[in-house]
């Protein structure tokens, strides 16, 4: 961080000497590397650049004929300023003197007064020192936080954010096709900075000597023979750097204009960008900020934390879930019992991953984001599908959303259907982006209602609420207190006499309860002779006292059973 020679002249010790400027005030943003006493005409092999000179005349020839020749080689120099102390050789600048500089753009200043210029070199190089151990100060702050960071393995959202204070400015992390990954508005509404991201992002990088091969929408990319600098590019001005390692390029950082930092803003962005390298390097996985920026998303949505509508949608837009005129459905997925659990990153046992949800969708020509939730961090895939609307050569949104669930149901299955299905639920289909909450949450809904048991091949694919109304209805009020009082006094009996004896009554009951008009059929569903399932029938109603050919008895069981169900479906595993 340099002084400018605005800067400089604002110093009181200029102000003593009533300075004034006479040319290149579109210049005096010119940055101040020193300041150097000369009288002599010939001085420019002694300058490096960015000086500030000072000169009271006395040394330079008689006449104007050489003033040309010699500005046009301080501005060569890439001089600072040039400032002249009147009354030691001159009343009055030159007028030739004026005009040269005005040709140049060289900054010229004249003193009034005369100063003591050891009085003038003291205060600027004091300052431009005090601004260097300030910044080398600011450089070290800055290094400490993100190789802290890095440390730590914080998430890429909180690297960001952290940037984003640092510089006081909005900023960016987007993937190699353009979509958002994570971002800190730092003030600036969602909807404005995010509008359109993809468009104007690749506006922006068009510039780059690697915009031959870039956007190819792949995750990474090799970044051999491409440009690795920070550039400011676009017409916003951003300020960009690449995030990468050991030949890979996983995306790009870009920060927004704001005001000067004492470290230097590009320096301040590739130590931000560093920190989410190693990140990346040391997670180790291919899909690193696929899940993460998808779980924010969702759990942005499910939280209610967005300001708006609008700036709701420019968020699932800009991290690549179109919402404009498309329909959305909320799904949720129960892996397969007894499958392994996974990270949300890797297909673990045939339960898939929040990634290759996103291909499977986009293969089918729709949009899909994904996150694992639950108590036990991959207890429920959670999914937010966009689907085109209707038209010539489309089909129906229902139809497509049925066909993405039998695809999804074969992934989760894995190699081992016959162990049992994954669970399927889905929301209502909804139009408008806001809406999507209540979707995801009727899925959810809906899954808990599902029995947690492997399920048999011929069972339906998807679970709506419309198809299992009592089970939701049941599955919503499982936590009251009522319903649980309810169960315990329907099936608290069996319910003990089959932990603490290791009976099967309950299958019984719910193979009865499946077929309750053809005990025949029910005795095979439960894999037992009928005389044994008779003798388990009589038992049952003798442990409850009731009478199981009364319609509303079974009706009753039939809801306490579906409760206990719902409870145990909402049970981590």
């Amino acid at each position: 961080m340099l002084p400018t020679v605005a800067e400089v002249l604002a110093l009181p010790v200029f102000a003593a000497g009533k300075a004034r400027v006479l040319a290149g005030s579109a210049s005096l943003g010119n940055a101040v590397r020193w300041v150097h006493v000369v009288e002599a005409q010939d001085v420019t092999e002694l300058l490096d650049g960015h000086e500030l000179l000072l000169a009271t005349g006395v040394g330079w020839p008689d006449g104007d004929g050489w003033i040309p020749g010699y500005i046009a080689e301080l501005a060569a120099a890439r001089v600072a300023g040039l400032v002249l102390e009147l009354g030691t050789r001159y009343d009055q600048a030159p007028p030739r003197l004026v005009e040269c500089c005005l040709s140049q753009d060289l900054p010229l200043v004249v003193l009034h007064r005369r100063i003591k210029f050891v009085t003038v070199t003291e205060a600027v190089h004091g300052r431009i020192i005090a601004e260097q151990m300030g910044a080398l100060r600011a450089r070290d702050e800055v290094h400490a936080l993100f190789s802290e960071l890095s440390l730590r393995g914080s998430p890429a959202d909180y690297i960001v954010a952290q940037l984003g204070a640092v510089l006081g400015s909005p900023v960016v992390l987007e993937n190699m096709a353009h979509q958002v990954v994570a971002f800190e508005p730092a003030g600036r509404p969602e909807e404005e900075l995010l509008a359109l991201w993809e468009s104007r992002s690749r506006s922006a990088h068009r510039g780059r000597p690697e915009d031959s091969g870039h956007g190819s929408g792949k995750g990474s990319g090799n970044s051999g023979g491409e440009d690795t600098r920070t550039s400011v590019l676009g017409p916003e001005s951003w300020l960009v750097t690449p995030v990468q390692a050991r030949g890979t390029r996983w995306g790009y950082l870009i920060a927004f204009d704001g005001a000067p930092h004492p470290a230097g803003r590009a320096l301040v962005l590739e130590q931000a960008a560093v920190a989410l390298s190693l990140s990346r390097l040391a997670d180790g996985t291919a899909d690193h900020w696929v899940p993460a920026s998808q779980h924010w998303l969702l759990a942005s949505l499910l939280q209610g934390r967005y300001r708006s509508d609008v700036a709701l949608r420019a968020r699932f837009e800009s991290m690549g879930l179109p919402v404009a005129q498309r329909r959305l459905c909320g799904l949720a997925l129960r892996p397969v019992p007894g499958s392994p659990q996974a990270d949300g990153t890797l297909p673990v046992g045939g339960v898939p991953a929040t990634a290759e949800v996103t291909r499977l969708a986009r293969s089918m020509g729709l949009n899909a984001v994904a996150s694992w939730t639950g108590p036990a961090a991959s207890e429920t895939l959670l999914m937010a599908l966009s689907v085109p609307e209707p038209g010539p050569g489309r089909v129906a949104p229902e139809a497509a959303i049925d066909t993405f669930a039998v695809k999804l149901q074969e992934l989760a299955n894995g190699q081992s259907p016959e162990t049992g299905r994954a669970a399927l639920a889905a929301g209502a289909v909804v139009e408008q982006v806001g809406a999507l909450a209540a979707s995801l949450q009727e899925a959810l809904e809906v899954l808990g209602s599902v029995p947690r048991r492997s399920t048999a091949g011929t069972e339906s694919v998807l679970h709506r609420s419309a198809d299992r109304a009592l089970r939701g209805l049941i599955g919503a009020l499982r936590s009251d207190p009522r319903m649980q009082g309810y169960l315990e006094r329907s099936l608290g009996a069996l319910l003990h006499h089959d932990a603490t004896q290791g009976s099967d009554l309950l299958p019984v009951l719910r193979a009865y309860l499946a077929h309750p008009g053809n005990r025949t059929k029910a005795a095979a569903g439960s894999h037992l002779s009928r005389s044994v399932f008779y003798q388990r029938l009589e038992v049952i109603e003798r442990l409850l006292g009731v009478d199981l050919s009364d319609g509303e008895v079974i009706a009753g069981l039939q809801a306490a059973v579906i409760a206990w169900e719902t409870i145990q479906a909402a049970q981590p595993r």
